[in-house]
């Protein structure tokens, strides 16, 4: 068997049995671009426009602009290629989906004032977020396996609380799922069979490699329903107020599976679900100094989670060290976790340019500190350490949108518009994602939470690009309709399963396993058409 090459300098200790990780906390943060189709046409730079449900998400300030009632709603369809490229080992997926983006009302009350000339309404439903997509990655002669990083992840817990009998539970301790699923599926080995065993090995033999296979099916929705309060005081300055109460439903399905290279398998399937609400506030402003200009700023406030994550974990092995059988080992099929995340706020600058009844060009600006998530327990309890690696490990990221409008005739208009949306990790973390570090908690060494109970893969994705085009009628002075292109392109960093790394308090590495990241490109055409009436 491979020789176990330990370099850990500390006991490696655990704080519970199933954590939220930093990466599972950043899927629940970003949104997609997002609107009616003539803000996503202009690249979803409307934060200083107003006139649009799009510039209302953005900058709420922008409902005072409104001169009339409207109602409008949007379709979409998404056709999603994603491409995995793990050392030449090419996979590629393709999927087509209908979705219904938004509904939204708008309601025009004007005051007869000289000052707040108008007080307006709005209600929205907009879909923030689509999860849905189907990849499988592949790849052979892979130096580095599951049973690597499960060997070293479960160095200094005995053998005696990994596995389960009629008076104890693994699974209702402070062990790691991972270590516990792993050791009862026979997908490591001990040094020694005494029952204080706390040091394991590879059941591979020394050289020997692996080919990987991973299937992923994702699905689900980040939705918001948005209450929205806006004024305009003289045509010049706009200010509003949003009220948003926001859902989430993630549902992964997974199976890792590795050929072992002197035969047999290993083979781990993943059933994870996270589903809750929360709400924020929004408020904003814009200031029109002059007929042609116009500024905006917007904060939005963190969004304040409940949430719940289901999941359960089954190991298969087929091996000269084991057998499950067909039907494997699982943990409890009724396992939950309810806990409270708060996503990071964020800014949004905007400027505008309005050329006559022509043209319209504009750019927004927004700015989000991710080191400012924050992970807690069900009662508020904040957890520490997740909270401490995300604070190390995530900095400020900007997003950039810019959009142009050009009216042919006083009926139709096309529409261009270009976003960039920065990933939000330090550069040390991309480039090597699993490295640990020393506490200063009991002189205990924590190692990194990069994965969420018993999935052992993740995903550190990289900027995003749009590129937008559309088109716009207006039939009637009162009823419009907008259809808009949007292409979306981002390859990301897919990993099997974590590196296991780790730096002393005398600043030296220590790589235990390498874990070698496929890559994941994903490729998005999108269309939308909002249908809209003004009353």
């Amino acid at each position: 068997m491979k020789k176990n090459i330990l370099f850990i300098l500390a006991l490696f200790i655990c704080t519970c049995s199933f954590a939220q990780s930093e990466i599972d906390a950043l899927r629940l943060t970003g949104n997609d671009l997002r609107g009616t189709a003539r803000g996503q046409a202009m690249g979803g730079a409307f934060g200083a426009l107003g006139g649009d449900v799009t510039g209302i998400m953005i900058n709420p300030a922008g409902l005072g602009v409104y001169r009339s009632s409207e109602v409008n709603t949007s379709l979409a369809f998404t056709s999603t290629n994603l491409k995995t490229d793990w050392n030449s080992s090419v996979n590629t997926q393709n999927k087509f989906k209908f979705n219904f983006d938004n509904i939204s009302y708008v309601g025009y009350y004007p005051t007869g004032n000289d000052g707040a000339n108008v007080i307006n309404f709005a209600f929205s439903y907009n879909r923030l977020k689509n999860f849905d997509r189907r990849y499988e990655a592949s790849g052979t002669k892979m130096s580095s396996s599951l049973s690597d990083y499960l060997a070293e992840l479960t160095y200094g817990i005995p053998a005696w609380k990994l596995k389960s009998d009629e008076y104890y539970d693994p699974y209702n301790s402070n062990v790691p799922w991972l270590s516990t699923l792993g050791w009862n599926g026979y997908f490591f080995d001990p040094v020694n069979d005494s029952k204080d065993n706390d040091q394991y090995k590879s059941i591979l033999f020394e050289g020997e490699t692996v080919s990987p296979n991973l299937t992923m099916k994702e699905r689900g929705y980040i939705e918001t329903y948005d209450f929205s309060l806006g004024t305009n005081f003289s045509d010049k300055f706009y200010l509003g107020a949003t009220f948003s109460l926001t859902n989430i439903l993630y549902h992964l399905d997974s199976f890792y599976g590795e050929k072992l290279g002197e035969g047999g398998t290993i083979g781990l399937d993943n059933y994870f679900e996270t589903q809750g609400a929360g709400y924020q506030f929004n408020a904003g402003v814009i200031w029109r100094p002059v007929d042609a200009l116009r500024l905006g700023v917007a904060y939005h406030s963190p969004v304040w989670y409940s949430l719940t994550d289901y999941y359960q974990g089954t190991a298969k092995a087929d091996h000269a060290g084991g057998n499950t059988g067909q039907e494997g080992i699982s943990t409890p099929n009724d396992a939950l976790t309810d806990y409270r995340f708060n996503t990071p706020y964020y800014w949004v600058f905007s400027a505008a340019g309005v050329i006559g009844t022509k043209a319209v060009v504009s750019l927004d600006y927004e700015i989000k500190d991710y080191s400012g998530m924050n992970l807690m327990d069900k009662y508020g309890k904040e957890k520490e350490f997740e909270n401490h690696y995300i604070q190390q490990d995530f900095k400020t990221a900007s997003t950039v949108r810019a959009g142009l409008e050009y009216r042919f005739t006083p009926q139709f208009s096309g529409r261009l518009g270009y976003s960039w949306v920065e990933n939000p990790y330090k550069t040390e973390f991309k480039d090597n994602p699993s490295a640990g570090e020393y506490l200063n908690v009991n002189e205990k060494y924590r190692y990194k939470d990069l994965i969420v109970g018993t999935v052992p893969h993740y995903t550190i994705e990289s900027n995003v690009n749009y590129l937008t085009a559309g088109i716009g009628y207006r039939f009637t002075p009162r009823f419009y309709v907008d259809a808009t292109l949007v292409y979306r392109s981002q390859t990301d960093d897919l990993y099997y399963f974590p590196s296991y790394e780790f730096i002393n308090n005398n600043g030296e590495h220590r790589q235990l396993v390498k874990s070698i990241p496929a890559k994941l490109t994903n490729n998005t055409y999108k269309g939308l058409v909002t249908v809209g009436y003004k009353f």
